[in-house]
């Protein structure tokens, strides 16, 4: 019998996420017989068209082995398919995990955040500026497969950073675009982790001083 009731909680649950509107407990459950559920994701960022898996952590043991449900407000920001978000378009959105046994629930923010596109910032733009940098993220040496990093100049993308390497030397190489009216801008650089789902910032540097930093043989420290 309460399988039947789980399965009838389970069903109104789907029914009212489908409606647009999340399910409501009484009273919000947080533990049930001693076990707890949590969602390993929690302020995450993710890049529009990139994919998040959706996990979550039971303590001591997950009470029934089941599946976990998943749901967001607003399909429109992303969607979720086989326990995997897929980010579609700029936004946040709160995501809600309920246990199969409609005990346990949790929910976690993602921030949506646009793709940074430059293909074209070479012809639309009148001044550039490069940075021959070392690049370390959390004391680590930079991975160009797994973390992106952009330059921006006055909030928008204005170019990213491409891994090189010469006469044995490894090191990124920013071209940085800006328009002639944001010429004194301030850039600044920022860090797609797309293992962790982090998005990172560090000091940048006035677009009027120097127009080239770093060189092979000094590379400009970049440190997120």
């Amino acid at each position: 019998m309460k399988y039947l009731i789980h399965t009838i909680a389970l069903i109104m649950l789907l029914f009212f996420a489908a409606c647009g509107d999340f399910y409501v407990f009484e009273n919000e459950p947080d533990s049930w017989d001693g076990v707890t559920m949590r969602v390993l994701c929690d302020s995450n960022y993710v890049m529009e068209g990139d994919s998040m898996p959706l996990l979550v952590d039971f303590s001591p043991v997950n009470p029934d082995s089941g599946a976990v449900y998943w749901f967001i407000p607003d399909t429109v920001i992303a969607k979720i398919r086989h326990n995997t978000l897929f980010a579609k378009t700029a936004g946040e959105l709160k995501l809600v995990a309920v246990s199969n046994n409609g005990r346990l629930q949790d929910t976690a923010r993602v921030t949506v955040f646009e793709h940074w596109d430059t293909d074209r910032l070479e012809f639309s733009n009148a001044y550039d500026k490069v940075i021959y940098a070392n690049i370390t993220v959390g004391g680590k040496e930079w991975n160009p497969e797994t973390q992106t990093v952009a330059a921006f100049v006055n909030e928008r993308v204005a170019g990213v950073a491409e891994a090189r390497e010469d006469h044995g030397i490894r090191y990124a190489r920013i071209r940085i675009w800006s328009y002639a009216d944001e010429y004194a801008g301030y850039v600044t650089l920022r860090c797609y982790d797309r293992t962790r789902y982090r998005l990172y910032s560090t000091l940048g540097v006035d677009f009027s001083v120097d127009p080239t930093l770093g060189t092979l043989s000094e590379l400009y420290p970049v440190n997120f």
